[in-house]
């Protein structure tokens, strides 16, 4: 995962309050109709985030919190309490303070992966899609559809998304990759189309710190 590099984490439980129900066919297809709609009405984007790390070798969970901003063509900045991600869809910056470096990469496309910008504005359209139910997420009431991989060959077994009944907005996401590694994201305080500008998405380093170009 992206954040992986991260040295400290908070760990924060979240309440989930369960509805029993079943979900027909046409469910399915309606909430992603109404989910892709919405998304596809997002030209930017900032959330909060929580996200949880359960690794499945190790035993071992990792949590912290963040902010996201997105600008559609996978262009994102990640803060955290120790690291700074950034792309503006050329080159990546990883600046993590502890070490006070920052890396530049070239941004890659991964088809077999989740950028913010596919997950935030795009259901995967190669991906099989079975309506769970419903669950409360803090105060919002959702539906819960689950995705999986049409691709043997991807990096992900399955991903969940539990999407609010009002806006149609995702508050929580999971993720179970093919190490078994279970990532969960509770998103909040969710702004659209606030006008986020290119130099959000790009990264100055400090003049302090040591730069790796890898480009």
């Amino acid at each position: 995962m992206m954040f992986d590099r991260l040295r400290r984490h908070l760990i924060i439980q979240a309440t989930i309050i369960f509805v029993a129900g079943s979900a027909t066919g046409q469910e399915t297809e309606k909430i992603l109709d109404k989910l892709q709609k919405k998304y596809d009405s997002i030209h930017d984007a900032s959330v909060a985030f929580t996200q949880k790390v359960e690794f499945g070798v190790m035993k071992s969970v990792q949590t912290f919190s963040g902010k996201f901003i997105m600008k559609k063509g996978n262009k994102f900045r990640v803060e955290t309490e120790d690291q700074t991600i950034v792309t503006d869809g050329k080159s990546v910056w990883t600046y993590t303070r502890a070490s006070n470096q920052v890396m530049i990469d070239t941004y890659k496309e991964d088809p077999k992966s989740f950028s913010p910008d596919k997950v935030l504005t795009n259901i995967p359209k190669n991906y099989t899609a079975t309506a769970l139910g419903t669950e409360k997420v803090g105060e919002e009431k959702t539906s819960i559809l689950k995705l999986i991989p049409k691709d043997k060959k991807a990096n992900l077994k399955w991903m969940k998304i539990w999407v609010d009944n009002d806006e149609w907005l995702m508050r929580k996401l999971q993720l179970l990759d093919v190490s078994d590694n279970l990532t969960t994201y509770l998103i909040s305080d969710i702004k659209l189309n606030e006008g986020v500008t290119d130099a959000q998405v790009q990264f100055v380093p400090p003049d302090s710190v040591e730069v790796i170009d890898l480009r």
